[in-house]
């Protein structure tokens, strides 16, 4: 039976999309920002094609004039520019291979997620609100280290701040090993440990880190492939010119 919702198009997608409505045990990927993708969204019309998108990410503007980058504006790419089809984004400086905010004067680069993330955050355990800064904190050569996994910032990259008290973390949620509590009883701590919530946001964190990390792992793959298939065309052309 033919579904009822219209289909509609994206410029990023040759193919019809039509309105879906994603669950968790689905486990789908958006094709736009290569997040995990629940709730509403866009999927192809064509059985065969595994393709999906935020409505968000559906919804996204084709150009961004941004904080960040005030000189010029940023406009949607839905594929990264390079050769080898992946980007290293300014904001968190985190590789990624779909849809990016990008300035071809500079070569500037921004995950679509990054690029809206909040002007000020709660972070859990902080009693202030943390400003988003698109840069150190610190000037005269000092180094900026995360308040949550105490890695050091580098410099050119997000985050958020707090002046105030001088705390500042990550411009995502870092996932911090913490050793289990031990001894008796449940009235300490209450802060991390209240019904779980940090474990649960420690684990998706940690799942999207290792999903990204797999990611940087085969675009390495694509761009050794690709190398050697250069190579080996290279190799071929000398030997038919001797």
């Amino acid at each position: 039976m033919a579904s009822s919702k219209p289909a509609v198009r994206h410029a990023s997608h040759n193919h019809p999309l039509r309105g879906h409505k994603a669950q968790a045990e689905e486990e789908i990927i958006c094709s736009g920002c290569d997040l995990d993708l629940i709730g509403a969204a866009f999927k192809c019309t064509k059985s065969e094609c595994d393709y999906f998108l935020h409505k968000s990410c559906f919804e996204l503007p084709r150009e961004n004039r941004h904080k960040s980058h005030p000189d010029h504006p940023l406009t949607l790419l839905y594929s990264p520019p390079y050769e080898s089809s992946a980007f290293t984004c300014d904001a968190c400086g985190e590789y990624g291979s779909g849809f990016v905010y990008n300035c071809s004067v500079c070569q500037y680069d921004v995950h679509v997620g990054c690029v809206s993330m909040p002007e000020t955050v709660e972070r859990e355990g902080h009693v202030h609100l943390l400003t988003l800064l698109y840069r150190s904190p610190y000037q005269n050569g000092l180094f900026f280290h995360c308040d949550e996994c105490h890695d050091t910032v580098p410099n050119n990259l997000w985050s958020y701040y707090c002046k105030e008290c001088d705390y500042g973390t990550h411009l995502h949620s870092c996932a911090v090993e913490e050793e289990p509590k031990r001894g008796g009883g449940g009235s300490g701590n209450t802060s991390r440990n209240n019904g779980g919530r940090s474990s649960a946001a420690s684990d998706l964190s940690a799942m999207l880190k290792a999903q990204r990390e797999m990611e940087r792992m085969q675009i390495e793959l694509d761009m050794a492939m690709q190398r050697a298939k250069i190579a080996k065309k290279s190799r071929k052309h000398m030997l038919k010119m001797i």
